[in-house]
């Protein structure tokens, strides 16, 4: 049964309020120069940016994705979900790693909010029905294993990182991401690359937010290490190299799985 667009409401008022929150944020952290000069340790300088940067690219997608879920499309209502998890994830990053500039209060109340309004709008997505409408999905165990893959190599890469700092009992910082990953979005990637591979719902439904989230997130990693790159900073261009082909493939897997959608309305 399609719902009054009046019930998306709250939903869109949060979703508005986290907006002008992350335009506050992120266009502070990309067009103040030296915004996190001495806050923000160093290595992790260009990456903090470009995540803002990524930001400000994604809220006028934000935007459409509101319009179009008004007019009953389960993909933008994805995306818009999408778009939420990854403002939490950065902002959740910014909050835990203790960047305490003076919009610190910002990055808690956007990732509280990204939090609470994305759990509402996933309240309101009609599982079966997206369901239904990957059923023809091209790929679907390839995408499955990817996903599984995904998930581990988050586990290969940064749990040898975490192990090797505890010994030393060190304060260091790049960990809250890594606590993140290794405790929600890797165990949710395998998750739901076991689902999709099962042909359960919750799979297909969360095949998209995870794989759209997956480009945002590494693309603004990997627009950091082009700089740094480019600058002369990067020590190791191999992984760089590595991760635009992981980059690219999860954006062949994110056509497909939203070209599906069009096919069912075909």
């Amino acid at each position: 049964m399609k719902e009054s667009p009046s019930l998306w409401r709250i939903e869109e008022v949060l979703t508005g309020l986290v907006g002008v929150l992350v335009l506050a944020a992120a266009g502070t952290g990309v067009f103040v120069p030296g915004f996190y000069q001495g806050i923000v340790d160093p290595q992790f300088l260009t990456g903090t940016v470009t995540a803002d940067l990524v930001s400000l690219i994604c809220l006028p997608v934000l935007v459409m994705c509101m319009i179009w879920t008004r007019r009953s499309s389960p993909a933008a209502q994805l995306g818009w979900m999408s778009l939420l998890v990854y403002f939490g994830y950065v902002y959740a990053n910014n909050a835990f790693d203790r960047v305490y500039t003076v919009l610190f209060p910002l990055y808690m109340i956007i990732f509280g909010l990204s939090c609470f309004t994305m759990v509402a709008i996933i309240s309101r997505l009609d599982i079966l029905q997206l369901a239904e409408s990957l059923k023809g999905m091209r790929l679907r165990r390839v995408t499955a294993v990817y996903l599984v893959f995904t998930g581990l190599v988050l586990y290969l890469i940064e749990l040898p990182i975490i192990l090797a700092r505890i010994p030393a009992g060190a304060l260091e910082g790049g960990t809250p991401f890594m606590v993140l990953d290794m405790s929600l979005l890797a165990p949710i990637a395998i998750l739901t690359g076991v689902w999709l591979w099962q042909c359960r719902p919750w799979g297909a439904a969360l095949a998209g937010i995870f794989l759209i989230k997956s480009i945002t997130l590494v693309t603004s990693f990997l627009l950091a290490d082009y700089i740094d790159w480019a600058a002369g900073r990067l020590a190791d261009y191999v992984p760089t190299l590595v991760f635009t082909g992981v980059d690219l493939l999860a954006c062949f897997f994110v056509w497909n799985y939203f070209s599906a959608f069009e096919k069912r309305k075909a």
